[in-house]
């Protein structure tokens, strides 16, 4: 299988099926989002903050596991992950009031992290040329649990009633994490040299090699706050409102003050690195990963927004059965076992920046014209609409993470955890917008920002010419 070994392929079938089961819990509630309004009593406005919630946690946490994995290896940080996700999917399943629906679906979000874990361990087990396969497969194959929660959840939540079937579906994808993390403990394993070839910091900042990247590092904070920011505020929603006035404006102030002192500790941890001289063998341009980071906010953050609300929109849009409606939403993520590790083997082959201009291209134009869906469309050609955009978002996916190992592998679990928070951002901003828009219109939003994303593409350097992937 493209040429890799038997040990490479082992650790990637492992890895990939963990980060499947990550995905299949972390999205268990999208396929019964009318189902919980209609026989647990939760209103649209409830379910879609719940939808947010999900995404939310997901941003520091991709940062800050992404430090875990650079600093205790990739195995162990995958089995305690699957150990949480197994224990929150089961609390999930007997949730009956908001406020537990609530603490529910912020501690999932956690466990959406699971995809920068992999990352580190397919990185550390396969060479440049080989990468954006590897990489592809992983992401590509996991990422299929999304679509995997629309189309499985459902039917066998069918063969009991309607308040109890998703709550066994919800706790059958939590016992699965369970399971999974007793075999991966079992049979994955680090690589041999780990301990001297990936130094060990206890640094969550990013290393940086020039002043003009240290600023760079410092803008590349403020979205992700922001994006925290926006979800306390959604929390004081006047229809939903979870938050007084003062608990707001002291959450706010908390997310700004945990912001400066993030921005503190970089300059603090880097400042000194730089008056003192970098070497040469360690620099690299962190243009690189705020590039890859704002496309990844496209690519895979209008996913999650568009996973988490298509199942609900083709329901009303179409007039569609919840369960014919989880079962065509799943198209939207269906083909993520093909076109994920597609769009890394192009990358590799074809050439990056190439392939990641033709993907987000692709991705503003298909979403534009999803904004012009209306009842009076056949089924069919939304449905092939959306595919062909979940094709091109998905190979995007890919063609990204084939790039991120390649900019410093000593810094990859790191450099991973940010361009993934991105994904969140992105979640995280779509899904609050689409709280005060149409589809058709938040479809649009999606297409306008891909045009903003097509023009940045323009500061991604060619990785053929980086010589700089530092190893000890």
């Amino acid at each position: 299988m493209f040429g890799f070994d038997r040990e490479q392929q082992g650790i990637l079938h492992l890895t990939w099926i963990a980060f499947f089961l990550t995905f299949l819990a972390w999205f268990n509630m999208a396929p019964f989002n009318t189902t919980l309004e209609h026989h647990v009593g939760l209103s649209a406005d409830q379910i879609r903050i719940l939808m947010v919630c999900n995404v939310a946690l997901t941003i520091p946490a991709r940062i800050v596991i992404g430090a875990l994995v650079d600093q205790h290896g990739p195995k162990i940080v995958f089995v305690y992950l699957l150990l949480f996700a197994g224990a929150v999917s089961l609390y999930f399943a007997q949730c009956s009031r908001f406020s537990e629906f609530l603490v529910a679906r912020l501690l999932m979000g956690i466990v959406g992290a699971g995809f920068v874990v992999g990352i580190k361990m397919i990185a550390e087990w396969f060479p440049p040329e080989k990468m954006g396969a590897a990489q592809g497969i992983y992401a590509g194959w996991g990422n299929f649990g999304a679509a995997a929660a629309a189309f499985s959840l459902p039917p066998l939540a069918m063969f009991f009633s309607p308040d109890m079937g998703w709550r066994i579906a919800a706790g059958f994808s939590g016992a699965l994490c369970l399971i999974w993390a007793a075999v991966y403990h079992r049979h994955a394993k680090e690589v041999p040299e780990r301990a001297t070839q990936f130094p060990v910091t206890l640094e969550k900042t990013i290393e940086v090699t020039s002043y003009r990247d240290l600023v760079l590092q410092i803008f590349l904070f403020l979205p992700l706050y922001g994006a925290l920011g926006v979800f306390v505020w959604k929390l004081s929603d006047p229809a939903t409102p979870l938050l007084s006035s003062w608990e707001m404006t002291g959450l706010l102030t908390a997310v700004g003050v945990f912001c400066l002192f993030e921005i503190y500790r970089c300059v603090q941890v880097n400042l000194p690195r730089l008056r003192t001289g970098v070497p040469e063998e360690r620099h690299y341009p962190f243009q690189q990963i705020v590039v890859l980071s704002f496309v990844y906010a496209l690519t895979f953050g209008s996913e999650l927004a568009v996973i988490s609300m298509f199942p609900e929109y083709l329901e009303t849009t179409f007039a569609l059965s919840a369960t014919a409606a989880g079962i065509l939403g799943s198209a939207f993520a269906f083909f993520n076992l093909v076109t994920r590790p597609s769009g890394g083997w192009l990358a590799d082959k074809i050439g990056r920046r190439r392939v990641l201009f033709v993907l987000v291209l692709g991705c503003l134009i298909c979403y534009w014209f999803m904004g012009t869906i209306t009842p009076e469309w056949s089924l069919t050609a939304a449905i092939t609409l959306a595919v062909v955009c979940s094709m091109l978002a998905q190979a995007g996916n890919g063609a990204c993470f084939a790039m991120v190992p390649l900019i410093r592998k000593d810094l990859t679990g790191k450099m991973a955890g940010m361009a993934g928070a991105y994904g969140n951002v992105g979640a995280v901003y779509f899904l609050t917008l689409l709280s005060f828009v149409s589809a058709a219109e938040f479809f649009k939003w999606i297409s306008a920002y891909a045009l903003f994303v097509l023009m940045s593409l323009m500061f991604l350097k060619s990785f053929n010419n980086l010589h700089h992937s530092f190893r000890k």
